[in-house]
């Protein structure tokens, strides 16, 4: 299953918590360019939106609402 607007919901979460893709990328052990497509990309894995909510510390429908309150 996937959710919708993510790539605008994880960009609106970085920029409230003012954390970089680089610092994204090293956190989650990945390259600064995975970090983009997930940012660019409208549709998510339900399995990596958790991991974001739990990233941000927000649930997980406070992270889809970010993406759909912004996109």
């Amino acid at each position: 299953m996937e959710i919708s607007n993510t790539g605008t919901a994880l960009r609106v979460a970085q920029a409230r918590s003012k954390i970089s893709g680089s610092q994204l990328a090293r956190d989650f052990g990945v390259h600064p360019q995975q970090v983009m497509r997930w940012r660019n990309g409208n549709d998510m894995k339900v399995s990596l939106a958790i991991k974001f909510a739990h990233y941000f510390e927000i649930t997980l429908g406070e992270f889809v609402g970010l993406g759909e309150n912004h996109g």
